[in-house]
This record gives C-alpha cells, structure tokens and sequence, in this order.
C-alpha cells in the first residue's frame, strides 16, 4: 500500500486528535504560561522597588534625623494644659492684652461656634490686627508661651500703606 494515500477516516481522526491537543494547548496550556508572564514581570518590578528602597533607606534615616525638631531653651515651652470650658471667656481677654501690648490695633478676635459647642476639645478663634511686621515675632513668642495653645494654623499677612493687617487662626486646647 502505498504511503501517498491515507484513507478519510484516518485523516479524519488525525484532525480530530490535532485539534484536540491545539485546543489544550489554548485552553490549558497558553493561559498558564500568560499567567506565568504576568507573574515574572510583578516580580521584577517588586524586586527593583526593593533594590530602590535599599538605596534610598540611609538617605531616608539621615534625613529623619536631621529633621528632628529640639526645642531651644531660650523659647517658653510651658507644659501642655487644657482650658476649662468655665475659662473660655478669658482666653480673649488674654489675647487681646497680647496683641496691645506688642504694639498692635486689635481689629477683632472670632471665636468658631462650631467649635465651641463640638466635643473635639479644640477651640479654634481667630485673631485679626493691624501693625508693624517687626513685631509680629513676639506676638507669635507670646502666643506660644501659652500652656492652652494647641498650634497656630494660619497667619495671614496683608501689606497696605504703613502697616499690615495681620490674621492668625489659633487653636487652642480646651477639656471636653
């Protein structure tokens, strides 16, 4: 018999056994080794991030120590307090006498209501005045020597004419 001539049922199983070992090759096989593609390349980029972040970590400690904030002795740091919700009303007195007594023209102090009434055990006021910039410094020396203030959040500088007008949103410690 000779080998040029096959019968159709032969051709028929042998496309039939073709195709199924391509189709295990598509369904089984192809989305395995994708898989293992996408796998492969996550690894790299995690590997070089890792490279990246042993670079860079003696840069990053070098840094956080340098930027490590000490306080001066020659400023007031007086021991954190809170204000009493019976002393509220004497913190813009005390204010006020600050402001005066470096130079300033107190325009207004504001008081944030919702602050007042929340229980966020911070009271958040602010402080607008007008004066000279020199004298801003101990304004802000003053304000800070305070045992209540939690952090000034603004300050706000606007140059007309002579002086400036002056606005500092404060934040100020106060029990619950």
């Amino acid at each position: 018999m000779p080998m040029n001539y096959l019968p159709s049922r032969n051709i028929l199983l042998i496309l039939i056994f073709g195709g199924g070992i391509f189709l295990f090759v598509i369904l089984a096989i192809f989305p395995n080794y994708m898989s293992f593609t996408n796998m492969e390349r996550e690894i790299d980029t995690l590997r070089n991030k890792i490279e990246e972040q042993k670079i860079l970590s003696p840069i990053f400690e070098d840094l956080s120590k340098k930027a490590q904030f000490t306080k001066p002795a020659s400023l007031p740091f007086p021991p954190p307090e809170k204000l009493s919700k019976n002393d509220t009303n004497k913190i813009s007195p005390i204010i006020q006498s600050i402001v005066e007594k470096n130079g300033f023209t107190l325009e207004d102090i504001d008081t944030d209501i919702e602050s007042l009434m929340s229980e966020t055990g911070v009271l958040k006021m602010s402080v607008h005045m007008i004066g000279a910039f020199e004298n801003l410094r101990n304004v802000l020396l003053d304000l800070g020597a305070l045992p209540y203030l939690k952090h000034i959040e603004i300050i706000q500088i606007n140059s007309f004419r002579d002086a400036n007008k002056i606005n500092l949103s404060v934040w100020i410690s106060q029990e619950q």
